[in-house]
């Protein structure tokens, strides 16, 4: 789970009858916000600035109308987040006075907004061992290096009279808190460093649905039949396959990325059809070619990428059939979360042997059908069979570290390997991104095994459904959410 702060910024306020003004039987007050030395700040990645002589300061004066609260000398302080991660927080009011005068006497005006009966704010969660309840002034988010300022100004409303009880010589104390959430992509493994500020990724909570991967890059990957990876992208349910290390975006840079996949198949299309002697393509029934194949237009270029309405691969020999994507294709929203990354197309030689660990190397390695390219750099692609092979977790009779030296190709026969697979799917066959050999590409079958097809596939009734999958971009975040189905993480720029 994120790391909480708590960040006292000790703004005090006192609130103390101290005579009566003459002709009039009000109580007067003093009142008066200060920075004191009991702030924690310098602690945390959270810094304050203040307006230099910027006490609110009202004396010998009573309960005021909203017009006149309206033009008090603001309290005035800026909140900068030093840290090396985003962060959500709150600007909270704690009460720990125990007088008389309370919450529902006191007027608050926040950044300009109209004034509001203090007890009228959202209650927050005391943080202060001393204080009796706290009222939430504002919530928001600062990415690193991002400052916000903040006015604010108190009075005693208007209708506080002489017959309120106990009102004189009370006094009245507040400090103003902030609680901050530190956030790098998965809050569910995010651990704040309190050297640097930075989010790490830690494995935490509930360690049966994070595991790391165990290869050269050590990613950690979402297993079991139904964990919690949902996440709302382009306005639908996707799932985070995980988090990837040593993404290389096109130019060489190398970065740590999300992963994600559709929840729901596009439809059923032909991984490539393309009519013999068109690109890469020497029969009619396509190639393994992801860098020209049908489909891969389609997702990159065509209909589904500019959410419009096409022709889709259907078929043999470049046959097609009407696709309309003008609800489900990317919105311009989604696509400005999406980098390009660089697909590695490294196919397979065998097919009944192969693990997951031995996929992933073969996807990275050169075994590819007559010269066909070996790496293609674009945005929207497919699941690779070593995705579905490491999202297992493995069941009470066979387990997880069986299931991942079992060959996937004998999957079929392990309900406890592919049923806590949550990419497998007992209704649909499912294209994958790696080739075998000619026009072969592997396939995750309805029974869970993993076999090889051709990729125009036109023989089968029931074409391989589309799932398509991608990076986001670096800086994406996710912002709230639990990653349930019914409350998925919500992402933000």
């Amino acid at each position: 789970m994120s790391k909480t702060k708590r960040i006292t910024l000790g703004i005090v306020g006192v609130l103390l009858i101290i005579s009566l003004v003459v002709g009039i039987s009000y109580a007067a007050w003093r009142i008066t916000l200060t920075q004191t030395n009991e702030n924690t700040i310098a602690t945390s990645c959270f810094n304050i600035s203040f307006l230099e002589e910027n006490n609110i300061l009202l004396e010998n004066t009573y309960p005021i109308f909203d017009e006149d609260g309206k033009k008090l000398v603001p309290y005035t302080f800026t909140i900068k987040n030093n840290c090396e991660a985003y962060a959500t927080y709150q600007v909270n009011l704690e009460i720990v006075n125990t007088s008389t005068l309370n919450s529902q006497n006191i007027k608050v005006m926040i950044n300009e907004e109209e004034p509001i009966i203090l007890n009228e704010l959202t209650e927050g969660q005391v943080t202060l061992d001393d204080a009796k309840e706290a009222f939430i002034l504002d919530t928001d988010a600062l990415d690193k290096n991002e400052e916000k300022t903040y006015t604010l100004r108190v009075w005693i409303d208007e209708n506080v009279t002489t017959e309120t009880e106990g009102v004189q010589n009370s006094t009245w104390i507040s400090k103003v808190t902030i609680t901050a959430s530190y956030i790098d992509h998965l809050p569910t493994f995010c651990e704040l460093n309190p050297n640097t500020g930075a989010c790490e990724i830690l494995v935490k909570g509930e360690t049966n649905e994070l595991a790391y991967d165990g290869t050269t890059d050590n990613n950690l990957r979402y297993i079991g039949a139904d964990p919690n990876n949902y996440v709302s992208f382009n306005n639908e349910l996707w799932r985070i396959i995980g988090v990837f290390n040593n993404i290389d975006n096109g130019t060489g840079t190398k970065e740590t990325r999300l992963k994600i996949i559709r929840n729901e198949s596009i439809g059923e299309y032909n991984w490539d059809n393309k009519a013999s002697g068109t690109g890469s393509s020497i029969s009619h029934f396509g190639s393994s070619d992801w860098s020209d194949s049908a489909l891969q237009i389609i997702l990159n270029e065509g209909a589904y990428y500019n959410r419009t309405t096409g022709e889709c691969p259907y078929g043999s020999n470049g046959a097609t059939k009407t696709c309309d994507f003008s609800e489900t294709g990317l919105s311009e929203e989604a696509k400005n979360m999406i980098e390009s990354a660089l697909w590695n197309l490294g196919g397979s030689s065998t097919w009944n042997d192969v693990t997951a660990s031995m996929f992933y190397e073969r996807e990275r390695g050169t075994t590819v059908y007559g010269g066909h390219t070996t790496e293609w750099v674009g945005k929207v692609a497919l699941m690779y069979p070593s995705d579905y092979g490491y999202a297992t977790n493995g069941g009470s009779t066979i387990d997880r570290e069986t299931c991942l030296n079992t060959a996937l190709y004998n999957w079929g026969s392990i309900s406890d390997c592919k049923n806590n697979s949550w990419l497998y799917d007992s209704s649909n066959n499912q294209w994958t991104l790696t080739s075998y050999s000619d026009r072969n590409v592997f396939f995750v079958y309805t029974g869970g095994t993993v076999l090889y097809q051709t990729a125009a596939n036109y023989l089968n009734t029931s074409r391989g459904t589309v799932l398509p999958a991608l990076y986001l971009k670096a800086n994406v975040k996710i912002i709230e959410g639990t990653g349930t189905s019914s409350n998925p993480y919500q992402l933000s720029l």
